[in-house]
């Protein structure tokens, strides 16, 4: 058994005369929660799975037709976090509406820039269509994923005697076309949506300031809004689990995303896609560390401290520190089983989006007035 070794202590504070910006936390309705702070406005909407006509609405709309793939048992389709902001003075901030399934689609003004995460976006980076495995990369096979992947419910739609068959399986209702191949374990790269003048940039200076974010003060570090929210969950036919969740955090100095993306096969794999965005107040910038790992289930399972005891092999802080404590080690002492064309999430990349300011709004207006030709 190999030991992991304990998470890295908090270094002690270093206290400095503070004052965060003015904020302010609001609760819409039980559903929906919002901050603004700065010049940012920040809106989590947590609300229950998609029921039976909303999953309908979808597959007419939206799913079957964009995404090519059944919606995980859990898809918390109306769920969001969004994250605006404005160029201007004023703060200004974009809801989805209840009721309605959350999307990145929603308009923004010249000088705001909005930064979003929701359940439908993602699954529209899972990988479909034939030969995906071998375009993409990292498919993941166990016994009956490949019967099981290109229509799970296949000999259920073929059986139309059935009173109720979507209730032998998931509360979501059974698709009426058939489902494309795809990747079943839902393993998906979104990064967020982006939407406004401004976009993400590749930065080899730039980092996130985890020992300050890791800091623990009750004064300079004091939680002012914190939201998790759930995106889907899907146990894979009883293979494992795969979850996506975006969580917030909001202190007086800065702001902090963690979008995760976890996923166990049993006695397979293990992958974690992880999306880190942060903003320290006034800077003028955001930045994002996109990151992925995979290790193989069995060199996890041997860093358990009881090794008869497999819970934290569902704990994803755990799991991270393994697969982070595994990847530090020589190539040569790695293990994998894998075949094939790799995943396209592991790696690492850090990017930098700049964001607007007044001058450059007016920059903006100047240059539509020249092109419109007035003087």
């Amino acid at each position: 058994m190999t030991t992991l070794p304990p998470p890295a202590a908090a270094p002690a504070p270093a206290r400095a005369a503070m004052r965060p910006p003015q904020y302010q936390v609001l609760k819409k309705d039980r559903h929906t929660t919002k901050v603004t702070i700065d010049r940012w406005s920040i809106t989590a909407v947590k609300r229950p799975i998609l029921n039976i006509k909303e999953v309908e609405t979808l597959r007419s709309d939206r799913a079957e037709k964009s995404l090519g793939l059944p919606l995980p048992e859990m898809t918390f389709g109306n769920n969001s976090l969004i994250l605006s902001y404005s160029g201007s003075a004023g703060s200004s901030s974009t809801s989805p509406s209840a009721g309605s399934a959350a999307s990145s689609s929603a308009s923004t003004s010249g000088e705001e820039v909005q930064i979003s995460f929701n359940a439908l976006d993602a699954l529209e980076a899972v990988a479909v269509g034939e030969g995906w495995e071998e375009r993409v990369g990292g498919g993941v096979q166990v016994a009956m994923a490949d019967q099981w992947g290109k229509n799970r419910y296949a000999f259920l739609v073929a059986d139309t005697s059935r009173s109720n068959p979507s209730a032998l399986l998931t509360d979501v209702p059974l698709p009426t076309t058939p489902v494309k191949p795809h990747d079943w374990t839902y393993s998906g790269t979104h990064a967020g949506s982006v939407a406004g003048p401004s976009r993400f940039g590749p930065s080899s200076t730039h980092q996130i300031p985890m020992t300050l974010l890791a800091r623990q003060d009750p004064i300079l570090d004091q939680i002012l809004f914190y939201e998790d929210v759930p995106l889907f969950e899907d146990e894979l036919h009883d293979n494992g689990e795969s979850i996506l969740n975006a969580r917030i955090r909001v202190m007086p100095h800065s702001l902090f995303v963690l979008a995760r993306l976890f996923l166990r096969v049993d006695n397979v794999l293990f992958r974690m896609f992880d999306v880190r965005m942060y903003h320290a107040f006034g800077s003028g910038e955001v930045i994002r560390e996109v990151s992925g790992m995979e290790a193989e289930y069995d060199d996890v399972r041997a860093m358990l401290e009881k090794p008869s005891d497999l819970s934290p092999l569902t704990d994803a802080n755990f799991v991270h520190r393994a697969m982070t404590h595994l990847a530090s080690r020589p190539k040569e002492e790695r293990t994998s089983s894998r075949t094939g064309k790799p995943w396209p999430g592991l790696g690492k990349r850090v990017e930098v989006l700049r964001l607007p300011t007044e001058a450059s709004a007016l920059d903006q207006a100047a240059e539509g007035v020249r092109q419109l030709g007035i003087s």
